[in-house]
């Protein structure tokens, strides 16, 4: 594959014609889900081939692959590399993301689950490549550091606002977060093992989409406030490949910064904080993006989620926070 060779000036066009192209479209996306992942925010996904989009960028920067399939992501590193995987996650838990950066001088992997809004992220090298250490990785924040063992073997837990652990085993290091207790990271990790290719078995945890996807779509107008904060439920569009819901917050979409002269400038987030499941409790993944725009006083929202069963019936979603608000915003609609 041939790469593009990029130079300042060209980066700085790059950058300028993208900004542009959010100015115009009045309107902008971002990752959902934990703002905080290192490498494993966005997803590409896969060609039609089966084999992960490359995505260029310039050469001062790693180039990874991302991956929204595990078993694809196996595929592609057999037989040279072997993941390691967790054997045990808690209930309701899937995977969401994968990268690979076979450019950098490590080859750095990570394979991310999501719950919700909840998120456990495994980052792994060859230990020959150096350790994934408290001392050569940095904590996330604040924390208590303990030395434990994970499988017999020297660890670090960092207990905070996060749980993380980093631990070598395998000819491997990791390193784990997650918002989880201690308890239950610690028993993750106990559970993480190298996982073989297997190309006619699906390792434990991928996610598997619905054989009957629902088709159809929803006018909702539910409206639900609290905390001095009203959020509508506008509708539900679903398909196979993804369904789509749509919010008003009453939030002003005021801009981030001043316009020049006769320009515009793009839209403040509404940074919400939610998440989405059907029926009792099958949590729905949210791995793309959400997108926003302003809508007169308000902010619409449009927040992507996994394709839903044809026989679902009833879709739930709940909003803890838009900016730097808490509250309990929750609707439930009946399919």
């Amino acid at each position: 594959m041939t790469r593009k060779k990029f130079t300042p000036i060209l980066i700085l066009i790059l950058t300028l014609l993208l900004t542009a192209a959010c100015l115009l479209s009045a309107g902008c996306t971002v990752p959902a889900g934990n703002s905080s992942a290192d490498t494993s925010g966005d997803t590409v996904p896969a060609d039609e081939t089966g084999d992960p989009d490359i995505s260029t960028v310039p050469e001062v920067q790693i180039t990874p692959l991302f991956f929204t399939s595990l078993h694809k992501m196996q595929r592609t590193l057999d037989p040279e590399n072997c993941l390691a995987l967790p054997g045990y996650l808690p209930e309701g838990y899937l995977f969401s993301d994968g990268a690979w950066a076979p450019t950098s001088d490590t080859g750095w992997r990570t394979v991310g689950y999501q719950r919700g809004n909840e998120r456990i992220t495994l980052y792994q090298q060859l230990l020959e490549k150096g350790a994934l250490n408290l001392e050569a990785f940095g904590a996330e924040g604040p924390g208590i550091a303990t030395n434990i063992t994970i499988g017999g073997e020297p660890a670090t837990l960092v207990a905070g606002k996060k749980t993380e652990l980093f631990w070598s085993r395998d000819d491997l290091t990791f390193r784990l977060t997650g918002t989880l207790p201690a308890e239950e990271m610690i028993r993750v990790a106990e559970s993480v093992h190298p996982a073989p290719y297997d190309p006619d078995t699906p390792p434990p945890y991928e996610y598997l989409p619905p054989a009957n996807p629902m088709e159809k779509t929803f006018d909702i107008g539910q409206t639900v406030s609290a905390d001095n904060r009203t959020v509508t439920f506008v509708s539900l569009e679903c398909n196979p490949d993804r369904c789509e819901a749509v919010f008003l917050v009453d939030l002003v979409a005021s801009p981030t910064i001043d316009p020049p002269p006769g320009g515009t400038s793009p839209p403040r987030s509404p940074d919400p904080v939610g998440e989405f499941w059907i029926d009792n409790s099958t949590p729905l993944r949210t791995t793309e993006s959400y997108g926003y725009r302003g809508e007169g006083d308000g902010t619409l929202i449009f927040w992507r989620t996994d394709p839903i069963p044809s026989d679902a019936t009833f879709f739930h979603a709940t909003f803890t926070q838009f900016r730097d608000q808490e509250g309990l915003w929750e609707f439930s609609v009946s399919l």
